[in-house]
Order: C-alpha cells, then structure tokens, then sequence
C-alpha cells in the first residue's frame, strides 16, 4: 500500500501552515486511489470545498498519480509520501 498526504497551504508555500486534507491510498490491488479525509479537515468552515478539490485531483492524475500528485506545481497544493504506519496509527 502506498499512502500520500495531501496538503493545502492557504497562504501559498512559503514554508508556513498548511491543512492536511486526506490522504490518497493505494492498495496494492486497486488501480484507483482512495481518498480519505482528515479528521483535521472536519474541523474547519471549508471542509466540502477541500475535499471536492482534493478529489478532482486524483481523477485528473490518471494511472500514474502517485508520482504525477508528487510532481504537481501547485501553489497551494504538495503531495508528501508517507509511511502505511502513520495512516493505521496517527492523528490526521
């Protein structure tokens, strides 16, 4: 399984705050990411208008997303890969 963390920096990326929206799961099975939302993101006034931006972005990435998310020049978009470990057991 191959995890990103999708994150949203509001003030564009400069090294400041970001909300982490969900994370993009791949199984090894699926050909298709799943995207999960955060429990972070909940907790904010936007949370529909994130996740539905989020979710366009990984249709749009075609087959090869996972690498594509990471590549992707975005203002206030970033893709981090992170361990199946901190999914199962962290605090998004």
């Amino acid at each position: 399984m191959r995890v990103l963390e999708a994150r949203f920096h509001p003030q564009q990326k400069t090294g400041g705050e970001f909300i982490v929206v969900g994370h993009v799961v791949w199984d090894s099975d699926d050909r298709r990411p799943v995207v999960q939302p955060s429990r972070a993101l909940m907790a904010r006034s936007e949370p529909a208008t994130l996740l539905s931006k989020l979710q366009y972005l990984v249709s749009t990435s075609g087959q090869q997303g996972f690498d594509r998310l990471q590549l992707l020049r975005s203002q206030f978009w970033s893709f981090v890969e992170i361990p199946q470990s901190s999914l199962l057991g962290g605090s998004a």
